[in-house]
């Protein structure tokens, strides 16, 4: 019985992190940035099927924006 709930323990901590995933399609397409300095962050709000979704970057020493965290905020 304990080898049952130890797998069942198990397998929901390793799907847990699937429900916590970058949304893909919420990640809007960035550009270069001239003006901010280099390894700052910049936060880009977007929404998907009715979820509005907060993007934070990390500035690149050439103006990239590199994709640091994402927060889903449900509207539900």
């Amino acid at each position: 019985m304990n080898k049952i709930a130890a797998t069942a323990a198990l397998a929901a901590i390793l799907a847990a992190p699937a429900a916590f995933a970058i949304q893909p399609s919420a990640v809007p397409e960035t550009g270069k940035l001239t003006k901010a300095p280099a390894g700052s962050t910049v936060e880009i709000r977007t929404s998907d099927k009715g979820d509005s979704f907060v993007n934070y970057y990390r500035v690149g020493n050439d103006g990239s924006l590199n994709l640091v965290d994402q927060v889903r905020q449900s509207n539900n």
